[in-house]
């Protein structure tokens, strides 16, 4: 069984070092690894456990955790790679500035794992120190959604997995079986009202949860204070009359995260959100696409309707090819007083219908980095900021606030919609002679290229050649040959 944990809770430390360390930044905690990185400063203190495999150094090849072993030993005495006792293992995974621990249950759907860890971070730099891992596991292993004995090691649906996690009064993972492959066809919506919950799929090409073109995919309310979701394709959802939001609906939820997913395929049939709709509701939306969804109203992609204090992120997201009949097919943002909503890297293009593609209304603070609309942008926020952007039609009468951009182009020679590599995620390639090439100044705005924002939407390194490209693709050069083979 796949390990998973969730929360650490240090209780000890004696460590000696004088080397700086860097913060790991806003990385989730995946499902099988918990990093215990840049544990070692000059006041002793552990700084950091989160996952992100960096020791805080940068080019140097010492390990962050070197031994592992019984909490009760002495520190002489640990010096294995891995121990085991009721709950599981406890072991180093992976080599050099990448390891990290892993934790492999018992099939326990609950654990708590305490050991002692030495680390290490220069040649003259180690010390120990103890921790507790509580873990609250469960896992998907059927595509069926009917499941009636609740998430068991013989079955354990989605659904079941979902409430079981609500139920449990704790923070929870929820992954899926290492073979598990295919869609899941869902009877009703899927409700999240956990207080904290990581659902983590295999990627968006193994798995897709769909509405069958009858139901809302996935509805994140009030009750849902944490919420963090990768790795899935949610498809096919549908909604009707007042209902929005037709392949995630997000209301009033405290904090929403997503990453690494595709939403496709989804109808609002008589209201706004084709793919996702956000109401009052923060959210974080990262390396993700939203294509080919429809909504009557606003938002055929996405729509946004903001409040006080309900901050948006979009970032490396391609919004294509989506459709609304009577408002903006792609992205449609209605921010408040009081709310914050970047969008940075965003491919906005190709989508369709009979009033605007993009629109940005209302009050609220709004900043747009390094971003691509094709074939425009309707803007009614004078207070909007705008920097390193290409908008090849702007509309709405209102000037941007910013630099570095480019309005009334002509063609920005965007591929149609593919992926290029194993992620399964799909975006507007282009070549070195479209004018998002190379166009992100740094030294403008707060693009972030290389240090805040490190990857584009598939993961490619940016910046790959010179500077960062506008919007969530950045170049690579793809020999595609060798990528489809010899015919």
């Amino acid at each position: 069984m796949r390990a998973t944990i969730f929360k650490i809770t240090l209780l000890t430390s004696f460590l000696f070092i004088y080397s700086q360390v860097a913060d790991a930044g806003d990385v989730p905690f995946t499902s099988n690894d918990l990093n215990l990185e840049s544990a070692i400063n000059s006041n002793a203190v552990i700084l950091d456990v989160l996952s992100n495999d960096d020791s805080g150094i940068l080019n140097d090849d010492y390990k962050e955790v070197i031994a592992l072993c019984d909490i009760t030993s002495t520190d002489q005495d640990c010096t294995g790679n891995s121990f085991s006792d009721a709950n599981g293992s406890v072991s180093i995974n992976g080599s050099g500035n990448n390891n990290n621990v892993l934790f492999t249950s018992d099939g326990s759907s609950s654990a708590i794992f305490q050991f002692k860890y030495v680390m290490q971070n220069s040649v003259f730099a180690t010390g120990t120190a103890t921790a507790e891992a509580a873990l609250s596991y469960f896992e998907v292993n059927t595509l069926s959604d009917t499941g009636t004995n609740g998430c068991e090691s013989a079955e354990c649906t989605l659904r079941e997995a979902i409430s079981a996690s609500a139920s449990d009064g704790e923070a929870s993972v929820i992954n899926f079986s290492r073979n598990l492959m295919g869609t899941i066809l869902l009877g009703s919506t899927l409700t999240i009202d956990s207080i904290d919950l990581s659902l983590i799929g295999p990627g968006v090409d193994k798995i897709t949860v769909s509405g069958n073109d009858q139901h809302r995919v996935l509805l994140i309310p009030l009750a849902s204070e944490r919420f963090f979701m990768s790795g899935l394709t949610i498809s096919n959802g549908f909604t009707s009359g007042s209902n929005a939001g037709a392949g995630i609906y997000i209301t009033q939820a405290t904090e929403t995260r997503l990453e690494n997913i595709r939403v496709v395929n989804n109808t609002s049939n008589d209201s706004n959100g084709g793919g996702i709709f956000a109401t009052l509701a923060g959210l974080r939306l990262l390396n993700s696409e939203i294509s080919n969804n429809l909504a009557k109203m606003s938002g055929g992609g996405i729509g946004i309707n903001g409040g006080f204090g309900n901050d948006v992120l979009l970032k490396n997201v391609t919004i294509s090819n989506n459709q609304s009949i009577n408002g903006a097919s792609g992205i449609s943002v209605t921010a408040n007083g009081g709310q914050n909503i970047e969008l940075k890297f965003i491919t906005s293009a190709f989508n369709t219908g009979t009033a605007t593609d993009n629109l940005i209304s209302s009050d609220g603070n709004i900043v747009i980095e390094s971003s691509l609309f094709v074939p425009g942008l309707f803007i009614l926020n004078s207070d909007n900021v705008t920097n390193n952007s290409i908008i090849q039609n702007l509309g709405g009468g209102v000037s941007l606030n910013g630099n570095n951009n480019l309005t009334a182009t002509g063609s920005l020679g965007l591929n149609p919609l593919a992926a290029l590599n194993q992620t399964g995620l799909k975006v507007h390639a282009f070549d070195t002679d479209s004018i998002a090439y190379n166009h992100v100044d740094n030294n403008v705005g707060n693009s972030g290229c290389g240090f805040l924002v490190t990857s584009d939407q598939i993961g490619t390194a940016r910046p790959t050649d010179g500077f960062c490209d506008a919007g969530a693709y950045e170049y690579i050069y793809i020999d595609l040959i060798f990528t489809n083979g010899f015919e």
